[in-house]
């Protein structure tokens, strides 16, 4: 089967990996986590691709369910005005270029069967921008306060499969 006989198909699966890079946080072992994300086959203009779907898991706990793309997740808001951070679950190729990130400012948004939720997105904060991942659990305090932790994070996503 060719090429665009798969993208008409509508899918593509990837996997993907990440770990932390600051090793231990003072609320949360190295996170790492991996698995599969399903997108849709074509990309927008910025050629970033819609995920639908997310399997694996996260520090050994399964992923319950991908959250539908304009919400947040329960306690990333900004503690200042109290607005959500809304992921968006837009992923891209990684490219030559590093300063394309794979992932955008929103993110992925995700539950784990646990009751806990992840973001993993891209922060163009300074002076260095990177990956994170906003992780809480319960009670769901608002914004970056315990049991909520902000890792720094070395995600890569690759194209397993079109079709």
């Amino acid at each position: 089967m060719k090429l665009f006989d798969f993208l008409a198909m509508g899918r593509i699966k990837w996997l993907w990996q990440y770990a932390n890079t600051e090793g231990d946080s003072p609320n949360r072992v190295k996170a790492s986590a991996k698995g599969k994300l399903f997108t849709n086959s074509k990309p927008n203009d910025e050629g970033f691709y819609r995920v639908k779907a997310i399997k694996g898991k996260v520090d050994g706990v399964k992923i319950d369910e991908l959250l539908p793309a304009g919400t947040g997740i329960p306690g990333n808001v900004d503690p200042i005005t109290g607005t959500p951070y809304l992921g968006d679950n837009r992923l891209r190729p990684k490219s030559f270029n590093d300063s394309e990130a794979q992932l955008t400012g929103g993110g992925i948004i995700f539950s784990l069967k646990d009751a806990n939720y992840s973001n993993l997105f891209f922060g163009n904060y300074p002076p260095q921008p990177s990956y994170y991942e906003f992780h809480t659990a319960p009670p769901y305090p608002d914004g970056l306060v315990p049991p909520n932790t902000q890792s720094f994070i070395n995600f890569n996503a690759w194209i397993s499969e079109v079709g």
